[in-house]
């Protein structure tokens, strides 16, 4: 490589060194670590996959995205030269490399047991071959002193082999919690409160064990009180692909559910969020020390006894599928101490605010080059690139609780279409009604059908709506009520010819035509004004009726 560098390239660095990926979840920690070289052209890095493992898929993909020009085939290996190699995988061939090997978590500690692919039994994740460490070529960093101890009792060769730098994920989420309503608004989360579900993966994870979850969760949460997000771990992307996981979530995706990518946005999502629903994965150990209300869906066996993430499942409390979910996360989040954990995330994180510079230092040190005289940044959590879909059906329940205001709860309805979820609870309000309404948007046919109100969120001018209000109404027989937006408010058509007018500057269309119908079916529909409360917002709208030609008013 070096032989390359000076014959065709332009920066003549001094170093190279090989990142050497093996799934996606290594491949997203070693991009993380890229930046430690920033700006500094005396350092070259090189790419590799070994992809022996069942969860190198996608790994290609995800280093083109993230511009990596070109991958050294790693058959290849042997012919070439680096300086140093970086792994985030204790499982790579060590023996195809013959420079000396830094090997990064890519979770917090060596906390559970894994299937071992050499054989029927079972390893301690992030824990490299005895073999290898015996080689004297490979230092397995650590995120805190208490993890040479353990692993040392599991192999006494990795004595002399290990360096403590702290955990750069966690300096990063610290440092971004100023941001807070920065991700918020980019997760469209508003006043709601953010619910976050993190599952690892295999049988015993919170999705392996509790599938439906999401769906509960959003079948029975008001979506104007509460948002749910999910981070699925990247083996789950991997083994069943993108389009399958999203095929399985699909309707829960259509309820509201924000299903996070694979390879960024989880740490932002985190420091948005109001309370997080995790297992034995890592993320549980982060909420956990950020002092977020947490409670466990899942916590499986294959965790190592007598770490930290043992004790989290022993102490946290436990998310149980036989009583309400929502009375369960107001209960933990009302009587939350956020210094709970502090004790036990002590164990995990040393060094905190300055695991950057040592783990920068520690590669300078291997690479036998002085370290840049400036402090590494300190780079902010990576924005969630999401595409917000709204919801396009909801059921929704409504109550004047006086004259003029209605109370408004609603549900999606895409969280009712498989049985296992739990139906929604009716609003303990007065005379409580429930309606379907449907926007133009909503891929289901068979609810656009069953509709007693469409809409059509879209703003257009009052003509064109005037004339899809009608159009509708003629399409769907089963509809009672059109209503689309228009400029400052909507228009409404009735079924018995009634047309309707709201004023309400920027309100969302669906919400206002489930406002008319309320007004509608309590027989209190006429011009004036109303009060729609709903979530933590109150709109004031007002109504102006229109009988239909030829009749009086």
């Amino acid at each position: 490589m070096g032989a390359d560098e000076g014959r065709w390239g332009t920066f003549d660095c001094e170093r190279t060194v090989l990142f050497v990926a093996r799934t996606m979840t290594s491949a997203i920690r070693l991009l993380e670590a890229w930046d430690i070289f920033r700006g500094d052209f005396r350092v070259k890095v090189v790419f590799t996959v070994d992809d022996t493992s069942r969860f190198s898929t996608g790994v290609p993909a995800l280093l083109r995205t993230a511009g990596v020009p070109e991958v050294l085939p790693w058959e290849n290996l042997r012919e070439a030269s680096f300086d140093l190699a970086v792994s985030a995988s204790e499982n790579i061939d060590f023996s195809a490399v013959k420079s000396r090997t830094v090997v990064l978590p890519h979770g917090l500690g060596f906390n559970k047991y894994v299937p071992d692919v050499r054989g029927s039994g079972t390893r301690l994740a992030g824990l490299p071959p005895a073999e290898a460490l015996r080689s004297g070529r490979v230092v397995v960093v650590l995120s805190h002193p208490e993890q040479e101890h353990q692993l040392r009792a599991a192999c006494p060769e990795i004595a002399g082999h290990t360096a403590v730098t702290g955990d750069p994920t966690y300096d990063r989420l610290l440092a971004s919690e100023g941001l807070r309503d920065r991700y918020r608004l980019r997760l469209g989360t508003g006043n709601r409160r953010l619910i976050l579900l993190s599952s690892t993966w295999r049988a015993e994870s919170q999705l392996g064990r509790w599938r439906t979850l999401p769906l509960q969760l959003l079948a029975e949460l008001p979506a104007d009180e509460y948002q749910v997000a999910a981070v699925l771990h990247p083996n789950i992307w991997a083994w069943y692909g993108e389009a399958q996981v999203r095929t399985w979530f699909a309707d829960a995706v259509e309820a509201g559910l924000v299903l996070l990518p694979p390879d960024q946005g989880w740490q932002a999502a985190l420091v948005a969020a109001d309370q997080v629903v995790g297992d034995h994965g890592s993320m549980s150990l982060h909420a956990a020390a950020l002092g977020k209300p947490l409670l466990l869906a899942a916590y499986g066996t294959e965790v190592v006894p007598g770490t930290p993430i043992d004790e989290l499942g022993r102490t946290a409390g436990h998310l149980d599928p036989r009583h309400g979910l929502r009375e369960q996360l107001d209960k933990a989040a009302a009587t939350h101490d956020p210094r709970r954990f502090d004790g036990l995330t002590a164990r995990v994180f040393a060094h905190v605010g300055d695991s950057t510079r040592r783990l920068r230092d520690l590669l300078y040190a291997e690479l036998d080059l002085a370290p840049p005289r400036a402090d590494p940044p300190l780079l902010r959590a990576a924005d969630a690139e999401i595409e917000l879909r709204p919801v396009t059906a909801f059921d929704v329940y409504t109550a004047f609780t006086d004259a003029t205001t209605i109370t408004m709860v609603r549900h999606p309805r895409a969280a009712r279409r498989v049985a296992e979820a739990a139906p929604a609870d009716e609003p303990v309000v007065r005379e409580t009604v429930r309606h379907l309404i449907v926007d133009e948007e909503e891929l289901d046919l068979r609810l656009t059908q069953n509709a007693s109100v469409l809409t059509r969120r879209l703003t257009t001018d009052v003509d064109t709506t005037t004339a899809w209000t009608a159009t509708m109404l003629r399409n769907f027989p089963g509809a009672i009520m059109a209503a689309a937006g228009v400029p400052g408010g909507c228009r409404a058509l009735l079924r018995d010819g009634r047309r309707v007018d709201v004023a309400a500057g920027k309100t969302d269309a669906m919400v206002l035509a489930s406002a008319i119908y309320a007004a509608l079916l309590a027989e209190r529909l006429t011009d004036g004004p109303l009060i729609v409360r709903l979530g933590a917002g109150e709109f004031p709208l007002s109504v102006t009726v229109t009988p239909p030609a030829g009749r009086p008013a």
